[in-house]
């Protein structure tokens, strides 16, 4: 449990990668709205660097659709925290400026980690990164958003805090994460909203849920949210017992095309990032062409408990695996981003609209229903996309399985 060392510490909100323009490092004065990982291809990196940090798999709850292998309470060193902490604001302010990167804590579950409050704190001694904290939204004590507050205050805004909300009611809510959480996820809503942090959910769409989308956009308009996630299920770790309530990838997408086409322009904002959402801006000449998967780009890094990185919550295999942060910086493994991308991308295969990572793990795994069921979503896109007449020439990769 967070101990009382986070009383004195402070969070905040991250803000919009496609809203912010590279001005060679220049502060930024005032977090978006949203978020969308996004980068350049002609220099294959984000462009608001992200890392993403899984200090342990341990957690209060247990959820059907999970996607960890474990729940082990393995708790990377303090020390080792606190120097990627170091390291990733030396990185971003070099390569990025203020605020144009995220130190991304999820888990498990982030309000477990003993020294998440140490963390809070060096991140608002060093006012350089956005805070992200991604959790199950079922811790409510009083102190918990206090220190939310003063962290948000100190690093001016840019703290967000992203809560796992599977369902609009008690029921969709539950069915995945036990009775009497839906309640509990709901107070802790609440109290961040009114302690003014930003706050984004993050849904698993399946088969017994689907329905659901029109009432849960409408739930995120009442709690002021500030973006949606909504994301497939991909059925690994403890989820793997989950795949028979996997629905087809263009199914999803069309349920989320109809929410997004016949939504006012808050629905359409709370889908930022979204596969309808790029496309939209894609085929209206606002946004480059979509090129690929941003896995491997300089900039996005996930690291486990044991210290080993990756590129994406969905590339974990140990051939994926660009270092240890325990016996390397995290210079020397952005440095080493390149060999992987050409290890991912070696293959023509077309990843525009698809998560490479997710696409990866099927491969691996022969799962020839859920590949056919990508091909189809890509192929879907590609004809509408082809139909645009307002496509500016440029590239831009992204991360579409918001796995973050």
């Amino acid at each position: 449990m967070i101990t009382h060392e986070l009383e004195t510490v402070p969070t905040q909100n991250p803000i919009n990668d496609s809203a912010i323009a590279r001005s060679n490092g220049a502060t930024l004065s005032k977090p978006a709205a949203n978020y969308v990982m996004q980068g350049s291809v002609a220099n294959r990196a984000l462009d608001i660097y992200h890392l993403i940090l899984a200090p342990t798999h341990a957690c209060n709850l247990r959820c059907k659709h999970c996607y960890l292998p474990d729940h082990d309470t393995t708790l990377l060193p303090e020390c080792v925290a606190l120097r990627l902490v170091d390291e990733w604001s030396e990185i971003v302010l070099k390569e990025r400026g203020p605020f144009r990167g995220i130190f991304h804590i999820k888990g498990g579950e982030p309000f477990v980690v003993p020294y998440l409050g140490r963390i809070m704190a060096r991140l608002t001694e060093l006012k350089s990164l956005r805070l992200m904290l991604t959790t199950n939204g079922t811790f409510t004590k009083a102190e918990i958003f206090e220190s939310l507050g003063i962290c948000n205050n100190a690093l001016d805004g840019h703290v967000t805090v992203v809560v796992s909300l599977d369902g609009a009611s008690a029921p969709t809510h539950e069915k995945l994460r036990g009775a009497g959480q839906f309640a509990l996820t709901m107070m802790f809503l609440q109290n961040l909203q009114r302690s003014g942090i930003q706050t984004f959910l993050n849904c698993v769409l399946h088969e017994d849920n689907l329905q659901d989308v029109d009432n849960y956009i409408a739930l995120a308009k009442r709690l002021d949210i500030a973006q949606i996630n909504f994301l497939p299920l991909v059925p690994k770790g403890y989820g793997t017992t989950l795949r028979c309530h996997q629905v087809p990838h263009l199914q999803v997408h069309t349920v989320l095309q109809g929410a997004f086409d016949n939504g006012d322009e808050e629905t359409r904002r709370l889908l930022a990032g979204s596969l309808p959402d790029i496309c939209e801006r894609e085929n209206g000449g606002s946004l480059c062409v979509a090129k690929e998967c941003v896995a491997a780009y300089r900039g996005i890094l996930y690291i486990k408990p044991n210290g080993a990185t990756f590129t994406c919550p969905n590339l974990e295999e140990p051939r994926y695996s660009v270092a240890n942060v325990h016996t390397a910086s995290l210079r020397s493994v952005m440095d080493r981003l390149n060999a992987l991308y050409r290890n991912l991308h070696a293959t023509t295969t077309n990843d525009r609209y698809l998560c490479t990572g997710e696409r990866k793990r099927y491969e691996a795994e022969n799962d020839q229903t859920n590949l056919r069921s990508l091909s189809t979503l890509q192929n879907a896109l590609e004809h509408q996309r082809a139909s645009g007449i307002h496509i500016s020439p440029g590239q831009v990769a992204f991360c579409v399985s918001r796995n973050w």
